[in-house]
């Protein structure tokens, strides 16, 4: 079969080549990833008009499968007006205005049409022929022939005999194509799998959760922290000029020290670092925070310690520069008073001494569970209780207290990872209920911690968990309630996993595998972007 003769795109100016070899390289990028299909039974008539650039392009080839023409067919401009109003473009006069969504639009009704054709073809390989009988039922049901409920020979008769060719042949077509990815879930999707995937929604828990934040760390364990390691938390007032070469930064600190310059000026001229415009100075902080400028621990040990006036030697920097430094007063403590302070030091201890928080939280918390035990309650009402006392002894273990989360939340099935749920890929509800973190923020990274749901569905109920670590938290969770599947929900569950969420997940594989095969040219761009840009004025 001869195939359409290719626009020549060797004349367009570089602006376009450069555009048009990005689609090229990329069209998955540009124009999404492989579209599943969802097939429904439409009429292929009565396309409304199109600007010029569809009115200009009406039977331009732009592609083959096994040798056939992908072209504008009424199928392609079905799809067209699909994903034209899925991505809200408007084919009258968006064109000028989004060149690249055009694109993206055009390209997506593309690869539909060429999925369908690859689709037919493969079925008529197979031998396959449409059921008669199915063709009459589908087309005898539209809307446009019922009448008072029933089936009107009239109306049927006064649709026209072109328009009912149409409407027979793409009703065969769609019900070949639906036939087809019904077949592969039948053959990817057996009984005990479905029966299985619906088991596994059940059973369902709703629980009470306890949340003891790291922010409840008392300020007594920071000062206590910092005393003890004085060396992190003195305040340091230093000047720094950083270069690239370690000969330079040599023979600049060699003149400073002379006198031939000022270390201001040498910073505001030499150095790469930001504090260059400030002459180098660094402000008032806490050694602690300058510990990343350096790669060995004696340079850093006597940097921080050097006395007002002092100069420190070349050092090799930790992003292979070359620093030295300047100190601006004596080290001195940082006074643990300003709340300022203890919230660098409070940083501190959570970025870099995690476990230190977590020991105190995890004691904290199994002191109130033991407290809860004694007294035969539970760990919430246990801490309500507390709260009521208002011990002026302890305020800060009042106000730890206070800043302790009681929640509840469920039901939920043993879900790993939301799987299926609102917020996974494909956005298909599998399972009935899902983590919903907008609602319980303290659960972020709970749907794929597995030991939150060990503790979830191995604890037995209305007995509080061990506590353990979740993102910056330690949680204890007790389950409340347990509710078990009847069969008619855990038969719907299987049924939407078959043709939900795995009839989208073969459809996927399926249509890569078209576009992937051999017997699928595609010519979209060389055609299409020409096209485009001669028809919008787009060129320069």
């Amino acid at each position: 079969m001869a195939k359409a003769k290719k626009t020549n795109t060797t004349e367009e100016k570089s602006g376009f080549s450069e555009l048009a070899q990005r689609f090229k390289d990329h069209p998955f990028v540009f124009g999404g990833t492989v579209i599943l299909l969802i097939f429904i039974i439409i009429a292929f008539v009565f396309v409304p008009t199109m600007p010029s650039i569809q009115q200009d392009s009406e039977g331009l080839v732009f592609g083959y499968y096994n040798g056939k023409p992908i072209n504008q067919n009424a199928y392609f401009n079905n799809m067209l007006q699909e994903t034209a109003r899925m991505q809200n473009f408007d084919l009258q006069s968006d064109y000028g205005m989004n060149y690249m969504a055009a694109v993206q639009v055009w390209y997506q009704a593309f690869v539909k049409t060429a999925i369908h054709m690859a689709v037919l073809e493969e079925m008529k390989l197979t031998g396959y022929k449409v059921p008669a009988t199915e063709i009459d039922r589908l087309v005898a049901s539209r809307p446009e022939f019922q009448e008072d409920g029933r089936f009107s020979m009239v109306k049927y008769n006064n649709f026209g005999k072109s328009r009912l060719q149409t409407l027979w042949r793409n009703t065969e077509e769609e019900y070949t194509a639906a036939k087809f990815f019904n077949d592969f879930i039948g053959l990817k999707t057996s009984t005990a799998e479905k029966n299985f995937i619906g088991a596994m929604s059940f059973p369902e828990r709703s629980f009470e959760i306890v949340s003891f934040p790291r922010s409840i760390f008392p300020e007594s364990e920071i000062i206590s922290f910092a005393s003890a390691r004085q060396d992190l938390f003195n305040t340091i007032h230093l000047s720094r000029i950083t270069m690239g070469s370690e000969k330079e930064a040599r023979q600049l600190l060699d003149s400073i020290q002379k006198g031939q310059t000022t270390f201001e000026d040498a910073a505001r001229n030499h150095s790469t670092d930001p504090e260059k415009e400030r002459g180098g100075d660094m402000g008032r902080r806490m050694a602690y925070e300058i510990f990343t400028d350096f790669q060995e621990e004696s340079d850093r040990n006597a940097v921080i310690s050097l006395k007002r006036g002092e100069f420190s030697t070349v050092i090799k920097g930790s992003n292979d520069s070359w620093i030295f430094f300047r100190a601006e007063e004596n080290p001195f403590a940082a006074d643990l008073s300003l709340e300022e302070n203890l919230d660098k030091v409070r940083s501190y201890i959570d970025r870099f001494e995690g476990g230190r928080l977590e020991n105190w939280l995890v004691a904290f918390t199994e002191e109130l569970l033991g407290g809860a035990k004694q007294q035969d309650i539970s760990l919430s009402e246990y801490i309500l209780f507390l709260r009521e006392q208002q011990n002026p002894d302890s305020p800060e273990r009042l106000l730890a207290l206070e800043n302790v989360s009681i929640n509840s939340f469920g039901p939920i099935s043993m879900n790993y990872n939301n799987m299926g749920g609102s917020q996974s890929d494909r956005g298909l509800m599998l399972f009935a209920n899902t983590i919903n973190t907008d609602i319980n923020p303290e659960l972020i990274g709970a749907a794929s911690n597995e030991v939150f749901w060990r503790n979830a569905f191995k604890t037995p109920l209305n007995t509080p968990s061990s506590p353990f670590s979740l993102g910056y938290s330690i949680i204890v969770l007790t389950p409340v309630e347990e509710t078990s599947g009847d069969e008619t929900s855990i038969e719907n569950i299987g049924n939407f996993y078959t043709w939900g969420f795995m009839f989208n997940a073969i459809s996927l594989d399926v249509n890569a595998a078209f576009i992937s095969s051999s017997k699928f040219e595609n010519n979209f761009y060389d055609v299409f972007m020409p096209l485009l840009f001669n028809s919008f004025g787009l060129n320069d």
